[in-house]
């Protein structure tokens, strides 16, 4: 794992759009997972104008995470879906065949569906305050794949956070769905994206402490090519050895 240390969330998003968009123009195809939450949409916001108005970017393909229906609706494209159609596909203007989006149809092939297009070139991954990575909270197995995931209506916390998501607590769904930490470690390229000093214990956690299924994104200390990219915020718990 390499980390990189920037003084402020701007130069940040300018190395990581810049080696997102190099990254992109080596394959003929491009398998590109991009996440959702909040931390990535200024880089969506640097890297659209170029996916649109860019042919050597045509050739990229995208494959959503992980989803949270509106609820009854698994089947459906959900509020992951419309984040990214709102800040990445639309603007940067990506048509219906080139994106891929997990839901309750389709989650159960989604990992084969991966192998067969030759396997994801890069994931881009926020980190939860929780050290959870795509929809992969903590306890889930390092060796999980694509799956429903049924909601625990007895979790206070994770009712809000669901409805957070989906605008009320009227539209949660019985179930969300992600890609599996065994299918994210199976990436050729990862990039974390850590921002803020919100972050900053459980990215401590995260590259410090022990490799444990109670912190999910640990694993990614094992992949051989991940970096991680964190502003000063997000890194000021970090050990003095790690280059600023």
């Amino acid at each position: 794992m390499k980390i990189e240390i920037f003084p402020d969330q701007e130069l940040l998003i300018s190395q990581v759009a810049s080696d997102i968009l190099r990254a992109m123009r080596e394959r003929p195809r491009f398998n590109f997972a991009p996440t959702g939450g909040s931390t990535p949409l200024p880089l969506y916001q640097a890297l659209t104008p170029h996916l649109r108005n860019g042919e050597q970017y045509h050739h990229v393909h995208y494959y959503t995470q992980d989803e949270v229906p509106f609820h009854p609706f698994e089947n459906d494209k959900g509020a992951i879906y419309q984040l990214l159609q709102r800040h990445l596909f639309e603007p940067a203007r990506v048509p219906d065949e080139r994106i891929h989006a997990l839901n309750g149809s389709n989650y159960s092939q989604a990992d084969q569906q991966i192998k067969a297009a030759g396997g994801l070139d890069l994931l881009l991954l926020g980190l939860g305050s929780d050290g959870h990575i795509a929809a992969n909270l903590p306890g889930t197995s390092f060796d999980s794949e694509a799956r429903r995931i049924a909601v625990d209506r007895t979790n206070p916390r994770l009712i809000a956070a669901l409805a957070n998501e989906v605008g009320s607590k009227q539209r949660v769904p019985d179930a969300y769905f992600s890609l599996g930490i065994k299918t994210l470690m199976q990436a050729k390229k990862i990039l974390l994206l850590v921002t803020g000093e919100k972050k900053a214990a459980i990215l401590k956690q995260v590259l410090e402490g022990p490799l444990t299924e109670a912190i999910p994104a640990s694993i990614l200390r094992l992949h051989p090519a991940c970096t991680v990219f964190a502003d000063s915020n997000a890194a000021q718990l970090l050990n003095e050895r790690y280059p600023r």
